[in-house]
Formats: structure tokens, C-alpha cells, sequence
């Protein structure tokens, strides 16, 4: 294939879901996050990277290793990824324990207070509503996902 663009379209099937992960997952630890995730309608999810172009996303995730977390270089993320001026976008909070590799690990009281302070700074400055379910995520994000499958 010639072009970037070209790869990417031969690799996603209309059974995928491109969605955009905006962090480090490490290891298979993305692989196994997506296989737990309820998949919309018997489909797929097709994970691209922060800089993977020539597809849109349908849904967006904000990979937090809770063993390093650092809400300046989240916020970063997504003030660089979500396009600016949309209407206001949902972006599942994907929590990790590296350490343990457990999903949604209980936070300390200083980590939950940093997340919910990004999910306020989020949604006042970038329009971005963080949410930490996958099932609400998922509800809100249903129209864009049936919409890709046509």
C-alpha cells in the first residue's frame, strides 16, 4: 500500500469500532482492557494510537495508570487529541493498576480527587466529559457507533 491512510482502511473491518486511545497501555494490558469492554452490537473494537491518521474515531479513551499518575500530562492528551470546537465529547477514564494489572483499582483519596478535578477542568476548558463507566460511556457513544456501521 502506498499511503498510511490505505493501511489503515485495509486493516478495519465494518464489524470494527475505531477507537482512540490516548495514553501508554503497556504490554497486552490494552488487548485485555477491550476484550472486557462491552463491544456494541456484536462488534469489534479497533484500538488507533494518539497519532494514527486517516481514520475517524468513534469513541475516545483515556488510558490512567493509577500507579503513576500524572493530570498535567492527561490533560495534555486530551486537550491535543479531541478536536476543539465539537459538541461536548465523551471520553471514557480507562483505570490501571500497572502493578497489579487490575482494571478500576479502588483510588486512594488524593488520586480520586486529582481525576475528578481533570473531569472538571476537562469539561469546562475543553468541552470533554470524562466518564468512568464503560456502560454510560458506551450509551452516550451508541449513536456515533451505530452510525459507523453503515
Amino acid at each position: 500500500m502506498s499511503d498510511q491512510a490505505a493501511g489503515l482502511r485495509a486493516r478495519l473491518s465494518p464489524a470494527a469500532v475505531p477507537l482512540r486511545v490516548l495514553g501508554e497501555p503497556g504490554g497486552d494490558a490494552l488487548g485485555r482492557a477491550l476484550a472486557t469492554l462491552p463491544a456494541p452490537e456484536g462488534r469489534t473494537w479497533l484500538a488507533l494510537g494518539e497519532h494514527e491518521a486517516g481514520i475517524s474515531p468513534v469513541g475516545w479513551l483515556l488510558w490512567v495508570d493509577t500507579t503513576r499518575l500524572d493530570v498535567a500530562d492527561l490533560y495534555r492528551r486530551l486537550k491535543l487529541a479531541v478536536p476543539a470546537g465539537r459538541p461536548r465529547v465523551p471520553v471514557l477514564c480507562w483505570l490501571h493498576d500497572s502493578r497489579g494489572g487490575t482494571f478500576f483499582p479502588a483510588l486512594d483519596e488524593e488520586s480520586a480527587r486529582l481525576l475528578d478535578n481533570l473531569g472538571v477542568t476537562a469539561a469546562r476548558f475543553l468541552g470533554i466529559e470524562l466518564i468512568r463507566d464503560p456502560t454510560s460511556w458506551l450509551s452516550r457513544s451508541s449513536s456515533k457507533v451505530r452510525a459507523s456501521a453503515g
